[in-house]
């Protein structure tokens, strides 16, 4: 039986989940061994699989919810418990409805006797027990009896990986609003741009215990928290009072190293940058994000950034470090320099019709007309700009060929950089994509 050991509910997430189950019930899901090694098998594995059921099976089960799945052999005496989460319920036919089910983590204790013996309400224990007498494949439980569960849990020491993972994923940001849904988008774009999905399973995700971060909604396989002083990126330290978050992908022999930085609640910075740099291509892209308004000019229908005073310093140290390196041996750039805005429109879908300019670009737009207001002060019109701007899968594939950014830099310049960006309170996620060196695996 596992072992409960109390635990302080960091950063609020287990009050919101306890409000999330009140409203849509925790649900029971079975499996067999023979099954579930088949999902394994999947492309997406664990990361996202479908299954079928009758429509009676899944009467009063509402999505996005949580669910429990356990898994048993009809031989095998090897059981095991997942948590996951379920994102949709469709209708496929006339008698059944398909389940999308997402992000699935191991948790314990492993089998459904086990987790009887844990519930410490007796009324709450004769109910757990009559509902899993039952042999339905899907069984949904009472608000009382799934808040109960989410506690007892929470408590065991060995799920607070799997638990944070999955639960983050209810709270993903859906719109742009504010600087956690640009980090969201930052780390987004840094997956896509390193040539994985979104929402793919990191094989390391260390998060700093207590702050705020989008790395908790990645896939966690091991609860890693950060205990180290510093970290090292590519020779540069990071201190701890900097340091948020840290995950680490893996594709086709190559390393995705991804940093999220600030402690400062994301509430309070005043905006995200994201530093991309490919060690391979050798460039590395920074984007700063910048929030459209809506005119309030219903004929003209247009989006508005108007710059202000911290921009303007912003600006300035833009253009400090935006001084062309010389080109090595082989290297070719379409455009050599590192800084680019993107701008995004406020409470738009994430990732949606976001566009992006060079900030020599930005140069230009302050002395056309086209940018200029009523009153004369110059503000970046999406309706202005016409079309002139890089669209986001252009962007992504200009960086993954290494044919924007800046040329190979030293790690001094970049480290300067990034100590700037975190002296002025924006957020900032830093992307290091690198070949993995086999050779150091090997004694």
């Amino acid at each position: 039986m596992a072992k409960s050991k109390k635990k302080k509910n960091k950063g609020g997430w287990l009050t919101d989940v306890l409000a999330l189950v009140m409203k849509k019930p925790l649900v029971v899901l079975r499996f067999s061994e023979d099954e579930w090694q088949g999902i394994e098998g999947t492309a997406s594995g664990l990361d996202k699989f479908t299954h079928i059921y009758s429509h009676d099976a899944l009467h009063g089960v509402r999505t996005p919810a949580l669910c429990l799945i356990y898994v048993s052999g009809e031989y095998s005496k090897e059981q095991a418990a997942y948590i996951a989460f379920l994102s949709s319920k469709q209708p496929v036919a006339t008698l059944q409805s398909r389940l999308t089910i997402k992000h699935a983590h191991r948790i314990t204790p492993p089998d459904e006797t086990a987790l009887a013996a844990l519930i410490t309400k007796k009324s709450l224990g004769a109910v757990l027990d009559k509902k899993l007498e039952s042999d339905e494949r899907a069984i949904l439980l009472s608000p009382k009896l799934s808040a109960h569960l989410i506690e007892i849990l929470a408590a065991i020491e060995e799920n607070g990986a799997a638990m944070r993972s999955v639960i983050g994923t209810l709270t993903v940001p859906r719109k742009y609003e504010g600087s956690t849904s640009l980090q969201q988008d930052a780390l987004n774009t840094a997956l896509r741009a390193f040539g994985v999905p979104i929402g793919h399973r990191a094989g390391i995700v260390d998060i700093a215990s207590g702050d705020e971060t989008v790395l908790s909604r990645v896939g966690i396989l091991e609860d890693a928290v950060i205990e180290d002083n510093a970290r090292t990126i590519s020779g540069m330290n990071l201190t701890a009072s900097d340091l948020t978050g840290r995950a680490v992908f893996e594709n086709n022999g190559e390393r995705l190293e991804v940093i999220t930085a600030n402690k400062r609640p994301l509430e309070e910075l005043l905006g995200v940058d994201l530093i991309y740099l490919n060690a391979i291509m050798e460039n590395v892209v920074m984007v700063q994000y910048k929030m459209l308004e809506p005119s309030g000019d219903k004929r003209s229908n247009d989006w508005i950034y108007r710059p202000d005073a911290q921009f303007g310093k912003e600006l300035a140290r833009m253009k400090k470090f935006s001084l062309a390196k010389p080109a090595g041996d082989g290297e070719y750039r379409i455009n050599p320099q590192v800084f680019y805005l993107k701008f995004v429109k406020r409470d738009a879908e994430l990732g949606k019709a976001p566009i992006t300019i060079p900030l020599e670009q930005f140069e230009i737009l302050r002395k056309d007309p086209a940018c200029k207001g009523p009153k004369g002060a110059f503000r970046v019109s999406y309706n202005a700009l016409s079309g002139r701007y890089l669209r986001q899968e252009p962007f992504i594939d200009l960086i993954r060929a290494g044919y924007i950014g800046s040329h190979a830099q030293t790690t001094t310049d970049l480290a300067t950089l990034i100590r700037a960006t975190l002296k002025r309170g924006r957020g900032l996620v830093v992307a290091v994509q690198s070949k993995i060196d086999y050779s150091s695996d090997i004694e």
